[in-house]
């Protein structure tokens, strides 16, 4: 197999129609449907199924079709990289990061690239630490913001911080004293969890619950911290997770986060330890580690400690 036929493979892939897939290409259908066949020659495999509609991809295609997307990307790097030896870095770099974390760094770190490194095409990929740890070691984002705790084999980590986990709730809910919390205040209130079980602000906080001893009330289950606040501003329960994440509502009066004493999340930065990473890919990693540093300095991310 060769680059090209891979490809043709990945647009067909995409596109499950030959017709929009040879327009894509830019390439006679009959050359698409070539290619195609010899690939699935010389990999003993059917690859698509066509029907009156399309091109549907088999099971061993969507196998085929996450290593073939990585090596493409990867050799688009190579070329880069080469290119990027007689002048600035550049070409596109993927980074991973939770949904939360996606309001926080956005504007600021799209800025920074624009700034800074502007031949650096930016992808921020939203996702679940779980999901973004398979994500990286699979190639398909280059860097991606954990949270612990999580295996580290074949990583290459950067420290940036830790941050304070905080019991959100309206400020006129008079069943919480602040200006802090304790994990026993959490015992009985109408609780709206967010995130995914055994994972980041979940985990940590279902180990507290037990440790203390404390029955947690959960009223409702969702994955996205826009949601949480969104439920939390109606009356429905309070939720727990990082003030950072409802700064502006805190700001406007609309949100209060209280620091709950002893709990707390390490993020740091990683990569794939098994592929070199682009200039563009180590200049990120500095890039965003800055953006972090003047965001936390600047007070811009509340109850967060630099890491070094």
């Amino acid at each position: 197999m060769d680059m090209r036929q891979l490809r043709y493979f990945v647009v067909l892939a995409n596109q499950q129609h030959f017709g929009r897939a040879a327009s894509v290409l830019h390439v006679a259908q009959p050359a698409l449907t070539r290619q195609i066949h010899l690939l699935e020659e010389e990999l003993g495999v059917q690859l698509f199924v066509r029907h009156s509609r399309g091109a549907m991809p088999t099971d061993e295609a969507l196998f085929l079709l996450e290593r073939a997307s990585f090596l493409l990307r990867y050799a688009e790097q190579m070329r880069q990289d080469m290119k990027a030896l007689q002048r600035d870095a550049r070409g596109p770099v993927a980074i991973g990061v939770s949904p939360g974390l996606a309001l926080l760094l956005a504007v600021p770190l799209t800025r920074a690239v624009h700034q800074r490194l502007p031949g650096v095409r930016l992808r921020l990929v939203e996702g679940f630490a779980p999901t973004l740890h398979s994500m990286l070691l699979q190639g398909t984002v280059d860097l991606a913001v954990l949270n612990g705790p999580m295996p580290l084999s074949n990583l290459v980590t950067f420290p940036l911080l830790t941050e304070g986990i905080c019991l959100i709730a309206r400020p006129d809910d008079k069943r919480i004293r602040g200006p802090r919390a304790k994990m026993t205040q959490l015992a009985g209130l109408p609780l709206v969890m967010t995130g995914l079980a055994k994972s980041g602000v979940r985990l940590e906080l279902e180990a507290a619950a037990a440790r203390a001893g404390v029955e947690l009330n959960q009223v409702v289950e969702v994955e996205s911290v826009e949601v949480a606040k969104r439920l939390v501003r109606e009356g429905i329960g309070v939720t727990v997770h990082f003030a950072a994440t409802v700064k502006e509502d805190v700001e406007a009066g609309r949100l209060v986060a209280y620091p709950i004493e002893g709990l707390r999340l390490r993020r740091i930065l990683a990569r794939a330890a098994d592929r070199p990473p682009s200039r563009a890919t180590e200049e990120l990693v500095g890039l965003l580690r800055t953006v972090v540093e003047s965001l936390v300095e600047g007070g811009q991310w509340p109850n967060a400690v630099l890491d070094h």
